[in-house]
């Protein structure tokens, strides 16, 4: 019987899949079903994220750590305003870390993208603050903000106090609005919908006299079985439909993803084969979207089965700094211009508690062999690579 069941249920999971692909539009569905193959864009451009919150869970000291960060060398580096740590009052704002932490980057002269929002970068994805969180009740896997009135409001408010507060800071570049906004994440699985995500990206154009561009994030996911596990749970379109929120739209790309079944510990691997054929399809939608595309986390950090963070000594399946080379050398061959590595905290990590200095080795290198251009603009007005925008 409860084969039967089984069986039934699985028949019906999949009626609902191929009806809901049979009514995507005919863009979604080049997205799906056409790969695409885009030239060469040899200059490059790198970054990462730094986020203070994980050099203190990883017991390292948070400015020393930034500092050797930022003395690596990389083009670009994005920080991100973490609400529940600024606003831990109704209306009283503490930047003093976020501050610092621009400041040192002004004095370093590297260029920034800010994450402003309700979701940033790393653990545990949203940062509410608790005097927001008692007004806001969702249950697990839902939408948090449409029947949550108070949250969208002050939401809307922290991001107008940090925009205003940071305006005028030339070494800002790029405004980033949430964090995979679109896609369901962290403990209780909540994800924000579009509709939102547009109202604040209009805030922030509204109150940028500088007219920064915006980028805006998505989850990507090439292995077909857990695209599929995810398609399962979330009938929302996140890729499709982010390319319609900012002026840029950032992929975060993980090729190792390590996870736990109670005691049981296993990997899924992404194949070359199965990067190039997914990719090259988001490549062609943004190309029909006339979007720029960045990939604004490449994994170049173990994702271990069952832990946040890796702290051993071994060299782990997941990640290695030929791993992420290797997938690099991939994305720059697909025409990429603009990546952002993901795990500089852990390289600092590895190197001062394992006198481990491979993946920071790796990057210096690495940024030695590219040109460093900032000139990304051409002749031709069109879309020269999915990495940048030419006009």
């Amino acid at each position: 019987m409860r084969k039967r069941i089984s069986i039934v249920f699985l028949c019906f999971v999949l009626i609902i899949q191929l009806a809901d692909y049979a009514a995507l539009s005919a863009e979604k569905r080049d997205f799906l079903a056409t790969p695409q193959s885009v030239s060469l864009s040899p200059q490059m451009v790198m970054g990462t994220t730094y986020s203070h919150r994980q050099s203190k869970y990883l017991e390292m000291d948070e400015k020393e750590t930034y500092v050797s960060v930022l003395d690596l060398g990389f083009q670009r580096l994005r920080l991100a305003a973490y609400w529940d740590e600024i606003e831990k009052q109704a209306d009283q704002y503490d930047f003093t870390t976020l501050d610092w932490q621009i400041s040192e980057a002004k004095s370093k002269g590297m260029p920034l993208v800010l994450s402003v929002g309700i979701k940033s970068p790393r653990w545990p994805e949203f940062f509410i603050p608790d005097w927001v969180m008692r007004h806001t009740h969702a249950p697990y896997g839902a939408e948090l903000t449409e029947k949550n009135p108070y949250l969208r409001q002050r939401a809307l408010k922290f991001i107008e106090t940090v925009v205003n507060r940071y305006e005028g800071e030339r070494i800002i570049r790029y405004w980033q609005v949430e964090n995979e906004p679109l896609d369901r994440s962290g403990a209780n699985f909540w994800w924000i919908k579009k509709s939102f995500v547009e109202e604040e990206v209009a805030l922030v154009r509204r109150l940028d006299d500088r007219d920064r561009p915006v980028l805006v994030t998505v989850a990507t996911y090439p292995n077909a079985f857990v695209r599929w596990m995810f398609r399962l749970f979330s009938m929302n379109r996140p890729i499709p439909e982010i390319m319609e929120c900012g002026d840029i739209v950032g992929l975060n790309v993980y090729h190792a993803i390590g996870q736990k079944f109670w005691r049981v510990k296993f990997y899924f691997w992404i194949h070359p084969e199965e990067r190039l054929k997914y990719y090259s399809r988001i490549v062609h939608l943004a190309k029909l979207r006339n979007k720029e595309l960045w990939i604004t986390e490449l994994q170049a950090e173990p994702w271990e089965p069952g832990e946040l963070a890796y702290r051993g000594e071994e060299r782990p399946p997941s990640g290695w700094p030929e791993h992420a080379r290797v997938v690099f050398d991939e994305f720059r061959e697909l025409g990429f211009r603009t990546v952002f590595f993901w795990g500089a905290e852990y390289w600092q990590y590895r190197k001062t508690r394992h006198q481990d200095a491979g993946w920071c080795e790796m990057f210096l290198g690495l940024l030695k062999e590219e040109p460093r251009d900032w000139g990304l603009r051409s002749e031709g007005g069109q879309m020269d690579g999915p990495g940048i925008f030419v006009s």
